[in-house]
């Protein structure tokens, strides 16, 4: 059975704090090095993150008001507040960051408990449950935190978070049809994923780091391919 969404406020608070420790020290130099992202710098993520909180904060209203705010007004603003919020300095990109994500974790704490499959608009237009704010934050804190290339690897990733998008991660890909034949192997005896009708190769590794391969966030070069051979190709992914 499928965890309500407040299960996942703690890991989520733990997360951030973690996030908020790296990035606190930042200087305006290093804000503006590259991330892992292309041509995206640290004060790109660090942006990012912020208004991706705001955004599940605007859900969550809507949501509890009935009030029509979708989670962003375009793609186009979006990418506007990214770009302007990526030249302020490294102080205010902090604090902005942790007020964005404190906000959050205030107004969801306080989600009435019945309110949680209320329907919302999310970005691209689909309706879907508020609920999904919480665990899609995670997401967004854990992997970018990563993206800043500041230590923070798939590894460090917690085991419950991992747990649940790896699955979700193998789900999405079976239904793409770019995605390679393979069957992903967790080791520990944890479980075995076909993909693509699972008639290619079986590789095996522990679930971060299958995760992290499948995310694009790391090579895979700890992974194991049976028979010996290169990693298939996987499509991109997106947090």
């Amino acid at each position: 059975m499928r965890e309500p969404p407040a299960a996942w406020l703690p890991p989520l608070g733990r997360s951030i704090d973690q996030l908020l420790a790296s990035v606190e020290r930042l200087t305006d130099s290093e804000v503006r090095e590259p991330s892992l992202l292309p041509e995206w710098t640290r004060a790109h993520v660090l942006t990012h993150i912020a208004r991706a909180a705001d955004s599940r904060t605007r859900l969550l209203t809507a949501a509890r008001t009935g009030a029509q705010l979708p989670q962003y007004l375009s793609e186009e603003e979006r990418s506007r507040q990214i770009e302007a919020g990526a030249r302020l300095p490294a102080a205010v990109l902090v604090d902005d960051l942790e007020g964005a994500l404190r906000r959050f974790l205030v107004m969801a704490a306080d989600h009435p408990a019945g309110a949680w499959k209320v329907p919302v608009r999310w970005l691209g237009g689909s309706l879907r449950p508020v609920g999904g704010a919480v665990g899609s934050l995670l997401r967004e804190v854990e992997v970018h935190h990563t993206d800043l290339d500041m230590g923070h690897r798939p590894a460090d990733w917690p085991e419950q978070f991992v747990v649940r998008e790896l699955a979700t991660t193998v789900d999405r890909l079976r239904r793409r049809p770019d995605a390679p034949a393979m069957v992903l192997h967790v080791a520990g005896g944890a479980g075995a994923h076909a993909v693509g009708g699972g008639a290619g190769p079986r590789v095996s590794g522990p679930a971060a780091e299958l995760l992290g391969w499948l995310s694009g966030r790391i090579d895979g070069s700890a992974l194991s391919v049976d028979p010996p051979g290169r990693l298939p190709q996987v499509p991109p992914w997106r947090s």
